[in-house]
Order: structure tokens, then sequence, then C-alpha cells
């Protein structure tokens, strides 16, 4: 698979500002104390904006974030005007929204002054293989913990994600995470849906996990569309022996077929799957079939 380099943007700016470092007061830094979106960057616009915007405003609200649709809006527009005079207009675009400076310890400061930061890097070569021929995953053994205050949010707190990473090198595309008691959750970077005895499932994220801008679209638009039924439930590890279709989802990559998880089986790409990859490229730019 390719990954991003998070150490080669070639913009950078905080509220607005051509920048290449954070305060260490930033709290962010100290606490972990924010969030962000990983967002697709086609034809000059960031896809599915809408969606980033929204689910940062409310989840940065959990966080005691304020930050208006506004300011983002603003900062996001000054940005891609930026990329635009370089005449750079495809890629990957990340914006953090920390808590800034100030507070006594863990107490957030009396009037939080968030710092907006993005980032933008370059394209990377398309994995076309998986995205047609499918990804090999193998299962964590790492389980994630349970927080139903911070389920759903793409905070800063990522730790979960990188001690389950490190338990394979490259052999495997990515990892399945589950809770203590055997549900799953999702990958290290990914949302996961499955068909089971003949019904599309994804799981509840209430407990855990991260409620994906691509997940929601899916849920929400896509399987409709396809005239497809979709529920939303707790999925045992010992149900994934019934899976007929598996595929994996984000906001950069779109619909990725799974096509084993090791130990518990393979499939082939399903018929299905490639009509919800096809409902994408053509109702959204920036996901090619």
């Amino acid at each position: 698979m390719n990954y991003i380099n998070y150490s080669e943007a070639t913009l950078c700016t905080i509220n607005g500002e051509i920048a290449d470092h954070l305060p260490l007061s930033d709290r962010s830094a100290a606490y972990g104390h924010g969030l962000f979106e990983t967002m697709l960057f086609s034809g000059g616009k960031v896809v599915l904006w809408p969606r980033h915007m929204r689910r940062l405003i409310n989840d940065a609200r959990v966080l005691g974030i304020p930050v208006a649709e506004s300011t983002l809006q603003g900062i996001l527009r000054g940005f891609c005007g930026r990329l635009a005079s370089q005449s750079v207009d495809a890629g990957t675009i990340k914006m953090i929204v920390t808590a800034g400076s100030g507070g006594r310890g863990y107490q957030s400061p009396a009037l939080p002054n968030a710092r907006i930061i993005c980032q933008h890097f370059v394209p990377q070569p398309r994995n076309m293989h998986a995205e047609t021929s499918g990804l090999v995953l193998t299962e964590c053994v790492y389980r994630m913990p349970e927080n139903p205050v911070l389920a759903g949010i793409k905070h800063l707190n990522r730790l979960d994600q990188i001690i389950a990473r490190a338990e394979w090198a490259d052999e495997y595309d990515d990892g399945l995470m589950y809770s203590a008691n055997e549900h799953v959750i999702e990958t290290t970077r990914a949302n996961i849906f499955m068909k089971i005895q003949g019904k599309w499932l994804t799981p509840g994220l209430d407990q855990s996990g991260v409620s994906g801008v691509m997940r929601g679209l899916l849920i929400e638009h896509l399987f409709p569309h396809c005239k497809l039924p979709v529920a939303i439930q707790t999925i045992e590890r010992s149900e994934l022996s019934g899976i007929s279709e598996i595929f994996c989802c984000n906001a950069l990559r779109g619909i990725t077929p799974v096509i084993k998880i090791a130990g518990i089986g393979g499939w082939a790409v399903g018929e299905e799957t490639k009509r919800l990859q096809k409902a994408l490229s053509e109702l959204y730019d920036g996901y090619p079939c």
C-alpha cells in the first residue's frame, strides 16, 4: 500500500499564516487536546468538505474547543488559494484544530483560542491493484478501549492505532481491530462494511472507534442510492465466518475491497462492492473506479 509521508508537507499554515512549527505551550503537544481531518484534494477542491467541516465543528464542541464555520471556511479558502497560486490542484489536505495555548495543567483555558493548522501533501500514486484486487488484513492483538464520550471522534490521541500498527511490517495492508469483548470496530485507518448471511452490516461506534466521513456517506447516501439496505450493529468476531463480501473505506481512498483476513478466511471482490465503488466514482470527483 502507499502511505502519505507527513514529514513532506509542501505547504503549512497556522491560522492562515505560513508557518512550520507550533509553540511548545500548545495543548495539542502537551495533552493531545485537538482533532483533525484528512481530506482528499482533487480538481482544486476539498472533496466532501461539508461533511468534514460538520464533523470538525461538532466534535470540537465535545472537546471544549469553540470553532466557527466561517473561520474554517475562511482559512481553507485562503489555503486553497495559496495552492492555486502554485498551480497545485490535487493531493491531501490535513486540517488540525488544537485548543491553543493556556490553561493550568489539564484545566482548559477559560476562553480557548483555537489554532487551525492546514497542511498539503503531494498526491500519492494510487494502488490500483488494491482497489480492484483487494486488501489482505491481519487481526490485531491489541484491543480497543471503550470510551462512549470520545467514541467516534477523530481526536489527536491515536496511540491505539499506533500500538496496533506496530504488530506487523508490510506483509499485510491493514489490521482489523476489536474491542475487549471481541466486537469488530474498524481497521487501523479505515471503517469497515461486511455482508454477513446476506445482510450488509457496519459496526456501531458508540463505544469506540472513529466515525468516518466516508462511512457516513455510504450509510446515508450510497447504500440507498444502490438500493442496498445496510444496518449499524454489533458484529461479533465469531460471525466473520459468514462473510460473503467485505470492504474498507475512508475519505482518501474511497471504497477498497478486502479479499482476506489472515486466520479468518478469503473472498472474491463482490459484485455489490463493485456497484458501490462505481456509484461513488460517478457521484463524487476524486474516486476513480
